[in-house]
């Protein structure tokens, strides 16, 4: 099943990649991006001068269309909160992470429920993602928040960029829990 979503093509600005590149000090080929390609990762791509592997498969399903590889990093940026059964999509990740890969992972946060977008199956506020988190097996390695600054048209982005409103990227590095960690 695809879900289409007026917000599906991520903005590209300068900031946002000084940003995410601050963020991901840690990766290393190969690397796993899931969804589309968008403007954003060859950025990404010629920084890191690497070509990054796509998904080409619905991400709500198991990942059969997968070959008996395994990554050291993986990338889902913006496409967890789309998802109708993100748990099975973490323990996806999981299975194609290396035993010391990192999954980056940033997804909105809102201040107030009533800001909260239709186009997503699943808002996180912190406790709801750190407890998916730990139910998948991952630990949290990172984290840092950023404003989302959104351009304004109309009522409810204006009172969104107050800090009544504010929406945030949530930024996550997570890494595989190992038998030495306490759930």
């Amino acid at each position: 099943m695809k879900f289409k979503t007026p917000y599906s093509k991520p903005v590209f600005t300068e900031k946002r990649l000084r940003n995410t590149l601050e963020f991901m000090c840690w990766i290393k080929p190969p690397v796993l991006v899931t969804g589309k390609r968008t403007e954003f990762e060859p950025h990404l791509e010629d920084y890191f001068g690497e070509k990054f592997r796509y998904t080409a498969f619905d991400l709500n399903d198991e990942w059969d269309d997968m070959e008996a590889t395994s990554f050291n990093t993986i990338l889902c940026f913006q496409v967890i909160e789309h998802l109708l059964n993100p748990l099975l999509f973490l323990q996806m990740c999981k299975r194609y992470l290396d035993e010391d890969g990192l999954l980056y992972i940033s997804y909105p946060l809102h201040n107030f429920k009533a800001f909260w977008t239709s186009g997503h199956f699943h808002e996180y506020d912190k406790s709801r993602f750190h407890y998916l988190v730990k139910e998948s097996g991952f630990k949290i390695v990172d984290y840092k928040e950023r404003i989302m600054w959104r351009r304004i048209k109309g009522i409810r982005p204006i009172v969104r960029n107050t800090p009544l409103g504010w929406c945030k990227h949530q930024y996550y590095c997570l890494k595989k829990l190992d038998g030495k960690d306490v759930m």
